[in-house]
């Protein structure tokens, strides 16, 4: 390894406590840090600062997604005997018509080194047409084709993990067969993470759940009933999409006042949509009696439970036995067992000889991001928080069922890859730079998705972000966490689609400067260097009573305010570039929604300023606002952006009191 040349520059800091701040760069070297670890060490030349004690590569280590790629179990956990069963029961075809070359293939070569493809023979077909990138080994192609072991063959590799030639059919007793053993598995601790996820049946219940039975008894109805807080049991939780209904859909699909007493005399699986009827089958199938979906055990409509009961999210999908996800559902009438064999998933080659012994090449591939990140039900924004929250789901998506818990996800092929086994709580041990990048990515992700109701945007996401307040120790209003308050702050509308004021009930939209207030994608603004203003607070409005003075949300943002002075605001692309009177641009501004003329009266709310410049040039980064319509000569003002100037545009008259923003 070659020398490595280091310049350290100690400077006294205005951030973080007066944290010391070392400037360190590595002029040259072959350094064996974590983030330049792909497969083997690489040399680089790195440029780091290290503020209060955390670097770049912890950032890195702490935030990486943990999907990043499939791996197989260190140990075979499913029984022998289990796969034995699903073997004989699987309807499929092995086409293991093989050219001699083919009957012996090296597994561990690139396809650019593969022989030219033999008529008549399937697996030489196969792998012209799957496989597109030559630089990869065959091992490696699993986006393209999937090679795993014949269970219980002593010939294999023990370097190929068994696996299952093909998808099972939905529904079908293997298929049950494997669901049940998944839940076996965690239910013993042999998911991978030590003690199981398993919640405990001493846990707080929801309100209602409906009895689906005991044993199969009366398979045709099912009872709603109250749960008593004394209780021991388990339920199961429904995750899916409710789609467009009907007045006469929601009079037999949901409880409401009206139906309750006849709901818990009991009611007719038939009568439900097919959603309903998969999910109170599984629940059977899989040994349990109880099971919790939200039109069900709500009370919807007027004089219902619904502002109540949805604050309750997080218990209910923590506690619960396990989560059934209706991933490929597109409404409550689709449901989700009678999903369809595709021809091709059923192809697979048995290869007797190779490499690794005899394995199977199977065009039947796993794709969680396809079939379970990017399915129909994680579109709606009500589903990252149950997903997030839940212990186990099955996710029962277009191609295959997946397991995930604690200990990683699992897939019908026996395929396993690892998880983040505590989220959200888990966050509380990483740096705060990994804790800002986790709830940013997850509140920019958020604003993305679908809500029937838009006024629901704050709701559908309050049990989770209430679970990162409590790992991360604060307190969060309207996506807004106190300990992080500047970075919560600073968020701006994505790209140049401009966003729009949702029309809340009088006394409950969010104030002017959450996103939450706002229909449209967001993100937030990328500042490393940074010292914070320590005038920025949010603070109760004790003075005021929100119903009385809806414009307040029972919280005000406090924050000091300057005019702008020799610079002008011109619309440029997606946003508004600040440019001084010789025409050089020296700050710019996003505004929230689409705005025609530029308002003179924009003003900057100061949230922190870039370390290193030379005062005048030194940048500001801001919240851009004007004073209320309905509040004008009272020192009130309401957020229309955000953006960035520099000091010596930025007029404060000689004030330093704190401005107040609803």
């Amino acid at each position: 390894r070659k020398a490595i040349w280091l310049l350290t520059l100690v400077v006294s800091g205005g951030i973080a406590g007066k944290a010391i701040q070392l400037l360190t760069l590595v002029v040259s070297g072959g350094i064996a840090c974590k983030s330049c670890l792909i497969n083997d060490v690489r040399r680089c030349s790195l440029l780091t600062l290290v503020i209060s004690g955390v670097c770049n590569t912890d950032i890195n280590e702490q935030t990486q997604d943990a999907r990043e790629g499939w791996t197989y179990p260190s140990h075979d956990a499913i029984p022998a005997r289990l796969k034995a069963e699903i073997l004989s029961d699987l309807t499929s075809k092995d086409s293991s018509e093989l050219c001699d070359r083919c009957l012996h293939i090296d597994l561990n070569v690139s396809p650019s080194s593969l022989h030219d493809p033999e008529s008549g023979c399937v697996l030489c077909q196969i792998l012209k047409d799957k496989i597109k990138d030559s630089k990869m080994s065959l091992l490696q192609a699993r986006s393209y084709v999937r090679i795993c072991a014949v269970p219980g063959n002593s010939r294999s590799s023990e370097s190929i993990q068994p696996g299952l030639p093909v998808f099972l059919q939905s529904g079908s007793p293997s298929h049950f067969k494997l669901i049940k053993d998944w839940l076996r598995l965690c239910d013993e601790g042999e998911c991978s993470r030590s003690g199981g996820c398993c919640p405990k049946p001493n846990g707080a219940l929801p309100t209602r759940i409906i009895d689906v039975g005991e044993d199969k008894i009366s398979p045709d109805t099912v009872y709603l009933i109250s749960t008593d807080k004394r209780q021991e049991i388990r339920y199961v939780a429904l995750s899916h999409c409710w789609g467009k209904l009907t007045e006469g859909q929601k009079d037999s699909w949901c409880t409401t006042r009206s139906n309750k007493k006849d709901r818990a005399q009991g009611f007719l699986v038939e009568q439900l949509p097919a959603t309903f009827r998969d999910a109170i089958r599984v629940t059977r199938e899989v040994g349990q009696r109880y099971l919790w979906i939200d039109s069900l055990c709500i009370i919807q409509g007027d004089g219902g439970d619904w502002e109540t009961e949805a604050k309750k999210m997080e218990m209910v999908f923590s506690n619960a036995y396990c989560t059934i996800a209706a991933t490929s559902a597109n409404d409550s009438t689709e449901g989700f067992l009678n999903r369809p064999v595709e021809e091709l998933d059923l192809e697979y080659v048995t290869v007797p000889n190779s490499s690794h012994g005899e394995v199977y090449v199977c065009k039947s591939i796993d794709d969680f991001l396809g079939d379970v990140e990017k399915g129909v039900l994680n579109t709606r924004a009500w589903v990252l928080q149950e997903r997030a929250l839940s212990r186990r789901t099955i996710h029962f998506t277009k191609r295959q069922t997946y397991w995930e818990c604690g200990g990683g996800v699992r897939c019908e092929t026996l395929t396993f890859m690892h998880n983040d086994p505590e989220f959200p709580y888990s966050i509380k041990s990483r740096s705060e730079q990994a804790q800002v990048k986790l709830f940013q990515s997850l509140f920019a992700d958020y604003s993305s998705l679908g809500l029937t109701e838009e006024t629901d945007r704050p709701v559908a996401i309050d049990s989770l972000a209430t679970g990162l307040a409590k790992a991360f120790e604060t307190k969060v209003r309207y996506g807004i966490f106190e300990r992080y308050l500047h970075r919560s702050l600073l968020w701006q509308r994505s790209q140049d689609i401009p966003m729009r004021r949702i029309s809340y009930a009088v006394g409950k939209a969010p104030p002017s400067w959450s996103w939450m207030a706002y229909h449209g994608k967001i993100e937030y603004m990328e500042i490393r260097f940074v010292e914070w203003n320590k005038s920025v607070q949010l603070v109760g409005d004790k003075a005021s009573n929100t119903a009385r003075n809806p414009e307040t949300h029972g919280y005000l943002l406090e924050a000091r305010v300057g005019q702008l002075r020799g610079c002008e605001i011109k619309p440029e692309g997606p946003k508004h570039v600040i440019r001084d009177q010789k025409g050089s641009e020296v700050g710019h501004l996003r505004f929230d929604t689409q705005v025609g003329k530029v308002s003179t009266e924009v003003r900057c709310a100061i949230m922190g300023r870039e370390i290193g410049q030379e005062d005048g040039e030194r940048v500001y980064y801001v919240l851009f606002v004007t004073e209320c319509a309905t509040r004008r000569g009272c020192g009130k003002f309401e957020r229309v952006g955000m953006g960035s100037i520099q000091q010596r545009y930025i007029l404060f008259d000689g004030q330093d009191v704190a401005a107040q923003i609803l």
